[in-house]
This record gives structure tokens, C-alpha cells and sequence, in this order.
């Protein structure tokens, strides 16, 4: 402060000074470190997540495709002696057909998988350890299986042999809905409990 000015006008303060110093005080960036710190750490983190998660997201639907084409073309394997049109054929003659089958499981579980996506608006909600998640999973699995069997026997595409229970609550056959309502959660399970472990051990 002005000392001369202030005796200039009689010890009082100078308040056009006081006035200036005062502006300057608050146009002054201050440093918050709270601040900062909580914004670093963000983007930080935000970063890392990014990086990792689409390197995660790769390896979870590779391996979810894998796990499907194998889980379902075993399944589909199994279940042939319940349908009259591949009754009594032998695993050779039935191999192509259930190849083909598991195929289209595996578009289907990546379906339900896309389906989650847009219900939760998250894209690495498989990735969610909640138990919610897969029971709804389940269900979405069975509801496709049970539309997709009244279909294909109303359409005449396939029929049942005795070795197929039937379910009569839904009208369609025991064994391809509990394929479409087992196999998707223990897909993504499995998918999920891979990944994790291969991004662990890589960073051992």
C-alpha cells in the first residue's frame, strides 16, 4: 500500500488501490489441490479403463465365440437321437449339421450378449460379476429358445421322437431350452473368468 498516499489523504487508505489489488487477488489462478488431484486421477483413470477394456472386450468375445461353437456343438451332438429327422443317424452323418447348428448358437449368444447391451447401455456389462445379470440371461435365452421352437414344429421343420421331454407349460422340447437358458450364462461365466485370468498373468 501507497504510504504517501495514505498521508496524503489523512492516514486514510487509498481505496483505489485497494480496490486494484483486490481484483488482482481474484483474477489470480488458485491452486486447488483437491481439485486437480481428483481430475488427474479421473483421467487417469478413465484412460487406463478405455485402454483396458477394449483390449478385454477382444479377448472376452473370442472367447465367448470359442466356448459357444464348443459347448453348443456338443450339445447339439447329444440331442440329435430326440428329433425324428436325425434319429438313428451316426455322429459322421449328423457332424455337419450340428457344425453348422453351433454356428448359428454361436450368433445367438453374441446376440443375447447385444441385447444386454442395449437393455443395460453398458457394453461391458458381461464383465459385471452381479448374479442378476446372468439370471437375466437365462431368461432372454429361454424366451428365444421357446419362439424358436414354436416356429420351427409349427412351420414342420423338425419334429420330436419320445427321447424328447416336452414341457408342456411352453409346448416346446426340454433339451433345446435348457441349452439356450444353461449355456449362454456359463459362456460368458467362463468368458469372463478367462479374460480376468489372462490380463492377471499378464501382468505378473
Amino acid at each position: 500500500m501507497d504510504l504517501d498516499g495514505d498521508r496524503r489523504t489523512g492516514g486514510r487508505p487509498d481505496y483505489q488501490a485497494v480496490q486494484e489489488m483486490t481484483a488482482d487477488r481474484h483474477n489470480t489462478p488458485q491452486h486447488n489441490p483437491h481439485t486437480n488431484q481428483a481430475g488427474n486421477t479421473g483421467d487417469c483413470i478413465s484412460r487406463a479403463h478405455s485402454g483396458l477394456s477394449w483390449w478385454r472386450l477382444g479377448r472376452f468375445f473370442a472367447t465367448t465365440a470359442l466356448v459357444s461353437f464348443v459347448l453348443n456343438g456338443i450339445w447339439e451332438m447329444a440331442q440329435m437321437p430326440a428329433y425324428v429327422e436325425t434319429a438313428g443317424y451316426s455322429w459322421t452323418r449328423t457332424l455337419g449339421f450340428c457344425t453348422r447348428a453351433a454356428v448359428g448358437d454361436v450368433g445367438i449368444i453374441l446376440g443375447i450378449y447385444a441385447a444386454g447391451v442395449l437393455a443395460a447401455g453398458d457394453l461391458v456389462w458381461g464383465f459385471r460379476g452381479r448374479w442378476n445379470i446372468y439370471a437375466t440371461v437365462a431368461v432372454f435365452g429361454l424366451a428365444y429358445a421357446a419362439l424358436v421352437e414354436h416356429a420351427a414344429l409349427a412351420a414342420g421343420r423338425w419334429s420330436y421322437t419320445e427321447r424328447m421331454p416336452i414341457v408342456s407349460m411352453l409346448g416346446a422340447g426340454l433339451w433345446p431350452l435348457l441349452q439356450m437358458t444353461l449355456l449362454p450364462p456359463i459362456t460368458f461365466l467362463f468368458a469372463r473368468w478367462w479374460t480376468g485370468r489372462s490380463a492377471t498373468k499378464g501382468s505378473l
